[in-house]
């Protein structure tokens, strides 16, 4: 009797301190959706393709990403923390008053605060209201707690309560906090770990298995009596779930995509959700771990610095973007985005232009000493082995990489005509005029970044269809365009998949013939400072480049002996995941036996003759000239002669000036007009059975 006196008076002072809360504090404005509430903060978060964390930040006040709907979570765990927490959960309706004046009585007995009795409801309030904690602000928030339930179901409140009740570390939710303590998803907890998660957010600060794991692992045993004998688990449970001892797992990442992010985040992205990456964590793990120890095998030989990308043929997802470096001062360098000189790993896009203009696989091209004026000198051209082989087939001077060829074929397409292909074919950090890199761009002088040039050879991969780089689903892109021929890009692909192509600098047995038919392509710049590997199969485009970030030269280190074995091992792994299949070749491209083997050619597009050793072939202007405009003469009345040594019978020639096609004369000389500036010239002869004869670019300035 004196009991329920006790609990009578207890619920009138309650009764007392609601109305005069409600009268002298104002109660809180309560969301209409939870989800809108959650969704408008945080910072984004990006996963991988399959959903694991690529980026991990917990200073968002609410749990945006790593939520679960009620039915996700186990339900002897949400037993737990219902009973726990708020066992009268589904019978009050927002306050459980029993337990208040219960608590209340208890408090006053001790003098001091022992026992809260908060409601999950109230608890939510608390979370969307915090609060300076006093007498009063309890009772506003039962006030807040009863408009929440006649707002909301009870499940939905259980639900947000599970994926907001905070821990240690910035956690939120319980699948943040199984992740944190045990790397665990909330399914796969033991009974003494889901009691864990209910007993560590009493006092998150006070009990955490990282700093008092024996205090927490007491308070563990008791809650778990408590379970049993309130009969949420069994005897057999109980005392399996006391011998067990918790064993932490750090979380960690499955591996670290900084660089990748750091340009995902440039990108327009939409916000305020996480953002579903095309990346494979799992793959570019394995890609770092190799890239890794490459670098420590070529650590001898002053290698820092190595990136790789790795990318869908079909789609152009970026599967792995790897940038790993064994020197502090440049680990921070996103190396696939900064330009370096590609060298002989661009020349396969000279090559594909030549197809386009009437090169044949099979046209011969005289791979001897060259020189060409530079500045007010000459410069002897080389080959990288320092060897000449004479007359070289355009399939042995590209799967050879020979700089002779490659340097009269930039001539046959004209300097000019091939930079404005790189410019289509979206190299976007050629800033500088064509004739700043002159016979050079056959080389790769001018610098890329390894981003660009795996797009291009994607391009190659994809028959000639220029496609953008894809970092994350429902990302913006420009639209695809073709940039070449089928028959073009696929035949460029069937020579660098060609091992006997390659036989004159890399021999039989090179370690660029793959398993798989794969076209590989190396490059080594100047002085060592830069090498690449780059390939493609039926599936994937790889990119590799190794160097020294800071320019250092690395030590005789060329793509064939540094990245091209990296580049294998990455094929290797890409092959256990989809088994190869012969590279594409345009059904469009013809047979022709050519000394015994099999060549191909486009029957719509009409061969060149290649006309090498004919010196010189335009007569005027001789290499580079200049001249000067005499003042006292109108522009319109002066005139310059552009010549050729000859012209065969019934044949025409085709003057252009800067590209573009300035007249076309049946004799061997023509009277242009001069006007101001440099100039390129190029002479095309047109044969009477319709073949073309392509000659040497000149240069002319005009004063």
């Amino acid at each position: 009797m004196k009991k329920q006196v006790v609990f009578g008076v207890a619920a009138v002072i309650l009764c007392l301190s609601v109305i005069l809360a409600a009268v002298f504090m104002k109660t809180a404005a309560l969301p209409d959706s939870f989800d809108r509430l959650v969704g408008e903060s945080g910072k984004t978060q990006f996963l991988d393709s399959s959903g694991e964390i690529l980026n991990a930040s917990y200073q968002s006040y609410w749990n945006v990403h790593d939520r679960l709907k009620l039915y996700e979570i186990p339900p002897l765990l949400v037993k737990m923390f219902v009973f726990s927490e708020d066992k009268n959960f589904y019978e009050h309706s927002g306050v459980d008053f029993l337990a208040k004046a219960a608590a209340f009585v208890q408090n006053v007995k001790a003098l001091k605060i022992v026992r809260g009795a908060s409601s999950l409801s109230e608890q939510v309030v608390r979370m969307i209201v915090p609060r300076t904690r006093t007498f009063f602000s309890k009772i506003v928030e039962g006030v807040d707690a009863v408009r929440l339930e006649h707002r909301f179901l009870k499940n939905d409140i259980l639900e947000f309560y599970l994926n907001q009740v905070p821990y240690s570390s910035n956690r939120r939710g319980i699948k943040q906090a199984a992740a944190y303590y045990f790397s665990k998803t909330p399914d796969r907890l033991t009974i003494r770990e889901m009691a864990a998660l209910v007993v560590l957010i009493r006092a998150p600060s006070s009990y955490d298995l990282y700093r008092f794991p024996e205090r927490t692992e007491a308070l563990i045993d008791r809650q778990l009596k408590k379970f049993k004998d309130n009969s949420l688990i069994n005897e057999q449970e109980y005392q399996s779930a006391l011998k067990e001892r918790i064993q932490l797992v750090p979380p960690e990442l499955i591996v670290s995509a900084n660089h990748f992010l750091e340009y995902v985040r440039f990108l327009e992205l939409p916000s305020g959700q996480a953002i579903e990456t095309t990346l494979d964590a799992f793959f570019q793990k394995k890609i770092s771990d190799l890239t890794r120890q490459r670098l420590k095998d070529l650590r001898y030989r002053h290698v820092s610095n190595a990136a790789v990308l790795v990318v869908e043929r079909e789609s152009g997802r970026i599967l792995s973007w790897g940038v790993e470096s064994t020197d502090e001062k440049t680990a921070a360098i996103n190396a696939v985005l900064v330009a370096r000189q590609p060298a002989s790993a661009q020349k396969p896009l000279l090559y594909a232009l030549a197809l386009t203009k009437g090169m044949r696989s099979w046209t011969e091209i005289n791979d001897a000493p060259f020189s060409r004026p530079v500045g007010q000198g000459i410069h002897h051209f080389k080959n990288y082995s320092r060897t000449h082989y004479g007359k070289v087939t355009m399939r042995e001077a590209l799967g050879n990489s020979l700089n002779i060829p490659a340097l009269k074929t930039i001539e046959f397409t004209g300097i000019k005509t091939y930079f404005d292909f790189l410019k289509r074919t979206g190299f976007s950090g050629l800033d500088k005029p064509f004739d700043f890199y002159r016979e050079g761009l056959a080389l790769g002088n001018a610098e890329v970044t390894l981003f660009d040039l795996t797009r291009a050879y994607l391009m190659l991969a994809n028959a000639g269809v220029l496609k953008p780089l894809k970092a994350f689903e429902g990302q913006e892109t420009e639209p695809e365009k073709r940039v070449l021929p089928e028959t073009s890009a696929t035949l460029i692909g069937n020579i660098l998949s060609d091992p006997l192509a390659r036989q004159l600098e890399f021999g039989s047995d090179s370690i660029l013939n793959f398993p798989v038919q794969t076209a590989v392509k190396t490059g080594t710049s100047t002085d060592y400072r830069d090498a690449w590997a780059m390939g493609y199969n039926s599936d994937f485009v790889v990119g590799v480049w190794m160097g020294n970030l800071d320019y250092r030269p690395m030590l005789n280190v060329t793509g064939a002996v540094g990245p091209a074995l990296l580049l294998r091992s990455v094929f290797g792994e890409l092959n256990k995941m989809k088994k190869g299949k012969p590279l594409y070749l345009s059904p469009s491209l013809k047979e022709r036996k050519i000394a015994g083997k099999t060549e191909y050619f486009d029957p719509d597009i009409p061969e060149t003759v290649f006309f090498d050793d004919v010196d010189p072939v335009v007569v005027s202007p001789a290499g580079s000239v200049s001249i000067a405009l005499d003042p006292r003469v109108p522009e319109q009345y002066q005139a310059y002669p552009f010549s050729i040594s000859f012209l065969p019978e019934g044949a025409s020639v085709v003057w252009s000036v800067d590209g573009k096609e300035c007249k076309t004369v049946q004799t061997d000389t023509f009277l242009w007009q001069p006007r101001k500036g440099n100039h390129t010239v190029q002479a095309e002869i047109i044969l009477n059975d319709g073949r073309k004869i392509i000659l040497p670019q000149r240069r002319i300035s005009v004063h």
